[in-house]
């Protein structure tokens, strides 16, 4: 299995090839979900890649971010700098046709979301060789993917979980601007919350960090190709410890305790899980914590003015860091300045805040791996020197198969000959070449001979120069650097006709009944799936005049829920028009039924062409846009025009923890909510055979006081709204007063 690091930085570049990682993921200075990672840019990408292929390490480049229509000129810009890396890693199918242009292989990112064969068989078609599966995805789904296509699956092991599913999240822009969909959320997820189901308080919205070095073997048997480490904002020092571990354990070193210590030293929020495929939402879910609490190191023993007293287990340093939790709680944290310490381990720390007797210390930094200098390790090679005759000297540089030879004139010594030390000091003088010489052997045949210095090196230099084309040979593809197109990046203006499409979407057969008649299309959301089947006949009998319907599928299919899916739609056949797609797995299924397809918000489309690339009928564009930037994409899209927008969906369980129940005495009762100190989040429950959940924004979007202003196809979200769908048709349509409290999303406002 290959393992897979995160560089965000230079020295953490150097980091993860001195652990011994087989390759690394990357981004440059643009269209990388890691906005704030520095250090590779368009003109210095191809001398890191290089270097990465000179140690053997593959590196792949992230371009996992939405692309805006006025974006992809210079998204093609990055693109062709890069054209030497071994895979890109992309989010945004709009943007797939300035990948192909490059031939580079293409990977899926997990923000795709792709977690069963359904999707997975949608982009292998497409072109994708590689699929980086969610994190929510199942066992069987995996296996399912890796038994019928051909591509390679790469999962993460380790590292920070985004609560909502595969990190498609809406809430960090709705409520700043900064879009996670664009490298830049702020994860207000790890802030505190109060459910009102049983008025639990705490961070219920924040995971653990995932940690699967004890089940290795298990993703190995299931024929995992990539393991990939979490990580590209973490310090270098986090790199190399957790890359490092993982190497000596696939080398066959036993996964033991002092690893997982070693590992929770470098990272650790809330302990660890070993996430969806092994765990439960009690050891995903950290609602005590949401940062990190690192390794016990002691306990608070007494506080005095300005100080801590603390019994500690190993020695503290100066500039270490503290984490200070009781009874599970975090209660604090500081850098460690020394008052006085005893042979005994009885620390007097400075301290500007008083700390209950009792409180448990926790290292989260040690300061020697702050001031860590990381140097990066030489590849070994060796030097052979021979005399192949009288007049001629041969230098051979080898890297395991890989020779090169160089030749270099001498002759007869008539003063005091070279000596082979000599010769041996300046062929090894690698200096700031990547190499270093782990032997030298040099074999003049009993001849004296004389070579000046001078020659000495320009004989190494000619050799090693050889020897590193040689070895990047092995990494060139062979595809030429396509000139930039003369594509503007802004698609064509679409004629729109007067009269324009609305979708009403509800999970409420009533709103279905009110709506029959009326020139609307419908879409029905289904949210209790085995409730559905059995009132089955009820809804087809609804619809059957109208064949201007759609169902919404759900943003999460797991294992056999697809048959579940499958029933409904063999069902439906022939009486719905089409498919709301929140996933690749519902675009597939469109075509394998011969339905209509219009992409949900969920695939977030910013662009013209993830239309022509995914072969939708329609989009419903991304609620990140604004109108000019639609208007950009030239497609004749629908406009999310009214409604309370999910912003999450959560594949851990809310209610146990809120309540502390199991399946078995399962405290869901109806929709609940989560409140900030400025908002309520209500949180609804999808079902299938497995419990999924949305959660909401506070704040509707409702655009009738816009509506003059917005010329576009209109999506309408009923769900959980408690108005005439008529009236609401009517004010978003013809203009009216917009709902108190109301927005209209990032129509006006924009994202970052």
């Amino acid at each position: 299995m290959e393992l897979l690091a995160p560089v965000g930085t230079i020295r953490s570049l150097y980091a993860a090839i001195n652990g011994g990682a087989d390759a690394v993921y990357l981004g440059l200075d643009g269209f990388n979900a890691r906005a704030k990672a520095v250090g590779f840019t368009k003109e210095n990408i191809d001398g890191y890649i290089d270097l990465c292929h000179l140690h053997g390490v593959k590196v792949y480049i992230t371009f996992n971010t939405a692309v805006k229509e006025r974006e992809l000129g210079a998204l093609e810009s990055y693109v062709a700098a890069c054209t030497r890396a071994d895979a890109f890693i992309v989010q945004d199918l709009g943007a797939l046709e300035v990948f192909r242009r490059y031939g580079v292989p293409l990977h899926a990112s997990t923000q795709m979301g792709v977690n069963n064969l359904q999707g997975a068989l949608f982009l292998e078609k497409l072109g994708f060789s590689r699929v980086v599966v969610a994190r929510e995805s199942a066992k069987e789904d995996i296996l399912a993917i890796k038994k019928n296509t051909s591509l390679e699956v790469e999962y993460f092991v380790h590292g920070a979980l985004c609560v909502s599913y595969s990190g498609s999240c809406l809430l960090s822009s709705m409520m700043s601007g900064d879009s996670g969909n664009r490298g830049r959320c702020n994860q207000p997820c790890r802030l505190s919350y109060t459910s009102d189901l049983g008025g639990k308080e705490g961070y219920l919205l924040s995971p653990s960090e995932q940690c699967m070095i004890t089940k290795l073997k298990e993703l190995q048997a299931m024929g995992i190709d990539s393991l990939k480490i979490e990580g590209r904002l973490k310090q270098p020092h986090y790199v190399s410890t957790v890359v490092s571990q993982y190497r000596q354990v696939l080398d066959g070193a036993k996964a033991d305790e002092n690893k997982v210590l070693e590992l929770k030293k470098a990272f650790n929020r809330g302990e660890f899980t070993c996430g969806y495929m092994f765990d439960d939402t009690k050891a995903i879910m950290s609602p005590k914590v949401q940062s990190n609490i690192g390794i016990p190191v002691g306990k608070v023993t007494g506080t005095a003015k300005n100080a801590v007293n603390i019994k500690a287990y190993r020695p503290l340093r100066e500039g270490d860091g503290l984490k200070l939790l009781y009874k599970g709680q975090e209660v604090g944290g500081f850098g460690v300045k020394i008052l006085s310490a005893d042979k005994n381990g009885n620390y007097t720390l400075f301290a500007k805040e008083t700390y209950p007797t009792g409180a448990e210390a926790r290292l989260t930094l040690d300061s020697r791996d702050a001031d860590e200098e990381i140097n990066l390790r030489k590849i070994p090679i060796n030097m052979r020197v021979a005399l192949v005759s009288d007049d001629t000297l041969s230098l051979t540089a080898e890297k395991g198969e890989t020779t090169t030879v160089a030749n270099c004139p001498v002759q007869a010594a008539t003063g005091r000959p070279v000596t082979s030390e000599e010769i041996r000091e300046a062929v090894a003088k690698l200096g700031e070449t990547p190499f270093g010489c782990a032997r030298v052997d040099v074999d003049l045949k009993g001849k004296e001979i004389f070579v000046p210095r001078s020659v000495l090196n320009a004989l190494r230099r000619e050799a090693v120069d050889k020897l590193k084309r040689e070895l990047l040979s092995g990494y060139e593809h062979r595809r030429p650097r396509l000139a930039k197109t003369d594509a503007t990046g802004v698609a064509p203006a679409v004629e729109r006709a007067e009269s324009r499409r609305i979708i009403v979407n509800t999970d409420d057969f009533d709103v279905v009944r009110s709506l029959q008649g009326e020139n609307i299309s419908i879409s029905y959301q289904i949210y209790d799936f085995s409730r559905f089947i059995s009132r089955i006949d009820i809804f087809l009998g609804l619809i059957e005049n109208n064949f201007n319907v759609y169902l919404h599928l759900p943003p999460v299919v797991k294992g056999d829920e697809n048959d579940v899916v499958e029933e409904i739609l063999t069902r439906c056949k022939g009486k719905i028009r089409g498919l709301i797609c929140e996933n690749y797995h519902a675009l597939y299924l469109a075509g394998k039924y011969g339905l209509e397809s219009v992409a949900g918000i969920r695939l977030n489309v910013y662009n013209s062409g993830f239309q022509r690339v995914s072969g939708v009928d329609s989009v419903i564009f991304s609620p990140e846009l604004t109108l000019s930037e639609i208007r950009d994409a030239g497609a004749d899209g629908f406009v999310y025009a009214y409604g309370i927008l999910p912003v999450m969906t959560l594949c851990h369980c809310p209610v146990q923890v809120s309540t502390g129940c199991t399946c078995a005495n399962c405290a869901y009762r109806g929709d609940f909510y989560y409140h900030d100190k400025k908002a309520d989040y209500l949180i609804k429950r999808i079902r299938i055979k497995r419990c999924y959940f949305e959660l909401f924004n506070p704040s509707i979007v409702d655009i009738s006081s816009k509506a003059d202003k917005i010329r576009y196809n209109l999506y309408i979200n009923m769900v959980n709204c408690n108005r005439d769908p008529l009236q609401v048709v009517d004010s978003v349509t013809s203009g009216g007063q917009s709902v108190k409290g109301s927005n209209c999303a990032h129509l006006f406002r924009g994202v970052k």
